[in-house]
């Protein structure tokens, strides 16, 4: 029997829809030109991506890497049983084991974007904070992927919304865990819970220090 269970904590559920708006500012103020509040979002950006992975290391059960990434062969097994509604192998009390994989894919892409974006330059008057650390070559071959790169987070954004699309077609929303914190789950299955508060600390302490080290140049751009 399935019971209302919590899934995700605070500090999930925030950093995914704040991920989710961060990309949006990055693409909006890029395709504007608005570089100075691109730079203001990508280190908001960074401090949220340098947290999760440190809560996918100390988070609760559903937020850490150890649970939700898993061998090939089990996410075969994952998506040969989707059919059997009842079959364990659906049921997850966090990311199923295809979607661990949507997860790490996107961190990649995000880390790749953000650190090619630590050294592009725009040709212009735009550059990197260790833009002046590299030659102008590798400045701008970084620049290049990073352009590149972000078409591929497109991508995968259009890949993520398909898989929901897929799964409330068959008759399982993945949204509304994501904003409650809630899912229906077995007992014998309900994970352990960290705090999101204590995230959200680690968050503070994070940003801390990135708006320490770019204070200049944040205070430049929110000016």
């Amino acid at each position: 029997m399935n019971v209302s269970t919590r899934t995700w904590d605070g500090f999930v559920r925030g950093y995914h829809w704040l991920q989710a708006c961060s990309v949006a500012g990055l693409w909006y103020t890029g395709t504007e030109g608005l570089m100075d509040w691109h730079f203001a979002v990508a280190y908001f950006l960074l401090a949220l991506l340098l947290t999760r992975l440190v809560w996918g290391m100390v988070g609760s059960e559903t937020a850490q890497f150890r649970h939700f990434v898993r061998s090939p062969k089990a996410v075969f097994q994952y998506l040969t049983s989707l059919h059997d509604k009842d079959s364990q192998a659906t049921q997850h009390p966090g990311h199923n084991p295809a979607g661990g994989y949507m997860v790490l894919c996107f961190f990649a892409l995000l880390s790749i974007q953000l650190i090619t974006g630590l050294f592009a330059n725009d040709d212009i008057i735009s550059e990197g904070p260790f833009a002046m650390y590299v030659s102008g070559e590798i400045s701008s071959l970084l620049t290049e992927i990073h352009a590149l790169n972000f078409n591929l987070i497109l991508a995968a954004i259009g890949l993520h919304l398909c898989a929901i699309i897929a799964y409330l077609l068959g008759k399982e929303n993945l949204i509304k865990p994501m904003i409650s914190g809630n899912k229906p789950l077995p007992i014998s299955i309900a994970p352990r819970i960290t705090n999101g508060l204590i995230g959200w600390l680690i968050f503070a302490m994070i940003g801390g220090v990135i708006y320490i080290y770019f204070a200049q140049e944040i205070v430049s751009y929110l000016s």
